[in-house]
């Protein structure tokens, strides 16, 4: 059971907070990469820009020794429909010449990123790591695009295998509904680049991208929305690698969403959460926001739409309180201890 570290405001507190809790009611930590690559230093082998290197260290830095450590990069960029922007000195960044006429699988790229790869694994020392986050989406954004990844899959696979043969690779898929058009051409695209893997990586938040009515109410879920992956796994362990459910109403009209939901329903799902996964054997569940990120999302973040699908997950409110689903998880988590 993991937390990964995002904070629900850009203060000292709000990260000293977050860490403590996701310590406190979690057994490993999930260290979640999704600002870029620092292209073009990884491919030469030279030092990162001094923001990248302190982002690093104060995650390494914040993570005691022995607390194990689920560790999630990509190649891809948020959207996921190409290659992952450039993480710089200003954090996200286009991607320069030559890099943004590359594709995934120019040697180049394939280079960079498994030297990005081996040196993260070095610092943070995983007990497992993703090494593309949800890329089920470019096979549904871009199918061109994705060929080329299974061709670079293929050799990172290989180069980290070279160096740390027994850590457990995985990709993560992002679950849509079943029997809904992207669920079946995630299954029909997805065996390539699932069979090298050990694990294989899930997330699913069914409230936002789900299709079913009243989503936001864990009691009208499709009966299969978590177990549909046990076909795709073929017989691999299964690691929920986020998930999140609103305890609040969700109303973006940009996005055509709008959900009603709360505490008591968060709360269930959590419940339904534990009962599905212990069902699979998965191997791991990471919540993704230990706290409401309103602060945030007021301040740093510009009040994004995106973002807004996310920020009332938290398991304690926007005012740091403990929410009901809390109880649910550390429940859980002595039963699964024992």
């Amino acid at each position: 059971m993991a937390f990964t570290p995002w904070p629900y405001d850009a203060t000292l507190d709000a990260v000293t907070f977050t860490y403590t809790q996701a310590l406190a009611h979690g057994d490993w930590i999930a260290h979640h990469l999704d600002q870029g690559v620092p292209w073009e230093e990884a491919f030469q082998g030279t030092a990162y820009s001094q923001a990248v290197e302190d982002e690093l260290a104060t995650r390494v830095a914040n993570t005691p020794v022995g607390t194990p450590v689920y560790l999630a990069i990509t190649p891809l960029n948020f959207g996921r429909d190409g290659l992952a922007l450039n993480w710089g000195q200003t954090g996200s960044e286009p991607l320069m010449a030559p890099w943004d006429t590359r594709t995934f699988d120019a040697p180049e790229v394939v280079a960079a990123f498994s030297n990005y790869a081996l040196d993260l694994v070095q610092r943070f020392q995983p007990a497992c790591l993703n090494f593309a986050i949800e890329v089920s989406e470019l096979a549904i954004n871009d199918p061109v695009a994705f060929q080329e990844f299974v061709t670079f899959e293929t050799a990172v696979v290989a180069n980290i295998r070279a160096q740390v043969p027994d850590l457990p690779l995985m990709i993560s898929i992002a679950l849509k509904s079943p029997n809904s058009t992207a669920s079946q051409t995630i299954a029909t695209a997805m065996p390539a680049a699932i069979a090298p893997l050990d694990w294989l990586g899930v997330s699913v938040y069914p409230y936002a991208f789900f299709e079913h009515a009243d989503k936001g109410d864990p009691a009208t879920l499709p009966e299969d929305w978590l177990s549909q992956v046990e076909e795709l796994a073929d017989g691999r362990p299964v690691a929920i690698t986020e998930t999140g459910w609103i305890a609040e109403d969700l109303d973006i009209p940009s996005l055509s969403l709008n959900v009603s939901s709360d505490a008591a329903k968060q709360a269930a799902f959590v419940a339904e959460l534990f009962r599905e996964s212990q069902a699979l054997d998965a191997r791991l569940i990471t919540w993704f926001t230990v706290a409401d990120f309103d602060d945030l999302w007021n301040g740093a973040l510009g009040q994004d739409p995106l973002a807004q699908i996310w920020r009332d997950t938290g398991l304690f409110d926007g005012v740091q309180q403990p929410r009901a689903a809390l109880e649910v998880w550390d429940l859980e988590r002595t039963k699964t201890l024992r």
